[in-house]
């Protein structure tokens, strides 16, 4: 692929990314609570899920496609109860602190929680496939190709996220009190939940 394609596939998974979603309320309600470590990698597990259906987008095609988003119902569901279970949790938390969660156990949930909003959603690999014909020929691909999509993928999605993160952030240090936590706790549980409805709903 040449450098302009490249750009051109960038700017249309920027402009799909910077939509308001899931992906972007989850990634903005655990930097505000957590910190910009845990928001990163509940990023990359968003990121994860994407590229998951990049690759399955670049094999596919329409009708495995269609096949995927009959199946996925009962995985979109699933991921859905999950996100709702988190904001559940989050809501009744009587933290004091902000505190980082990073040992592995809260790594390995974040990076769930992640792929759960970003791989939970079937409409993802129908926009995949309707606008990677534009920039690749789907039925020549090399394997040099597929590791170019992937990675301005990946990337692009990555620097969206990672923006709702530095947000998250800027909110962090309006309300770093320990006076307005716990209502923090509330607004980004429910905030969890309504990113699990949005899942089960969109």
């Amino acid at each position: 692929m040449d450098l302009l394609t490249l750009l051109s596939l960038a700017f249309a998974t920027f402009v799909y990314a910077i939509s308001p979603g899931p992906g972007l309320f989850a990634v903005l309600a655990t930097s505000t609570r957590y910190g910009p470590v845990a928001a990163l990698w509940l990023s990359v597990g968003h990121v994860i899920g994407d590229i998951l259906y990049v690759s399955i987008a670049m094999f596919a095609l329409s009708i495995l496609a269609q096949t995927i988003e009959q199946s996925m119902i009962y995985v979109k569901f699933f991921g859905a109860a999950y996100l709702l279970y988190i904001g559940y949790q989050q809501w009744k938390s009587k933290g004091v602190s902000f505190s980082v969660q990073d040992d592995k156990k809260s790594t390995l949930k974040l990076l769930l929680a992640g792929f759960v909003v970003g791989g939970t959603n079937p409409k993802t690999i129908i926009y995949y496939l309707s606008f990677l014909p534009i920039f690749i020929d789907l039925n020549n691909l090399t394997l040099a190709t597929e590791i170019e999509v992937i990675v301005v993928v990946g990337i692009t999605v990555l620097f969206v996220l990672s923006l709702a993160n530095i947000l998250g952030l800027k909110l962090r240090k309006h309300i770093e009190n320990p006076v307005v936590i716990q209502k923090v706790n509330k607004i980004t549980g429910i905030t969890m939940m309504l990113v699990g409805v949005f899942v089960a709903l969109y």
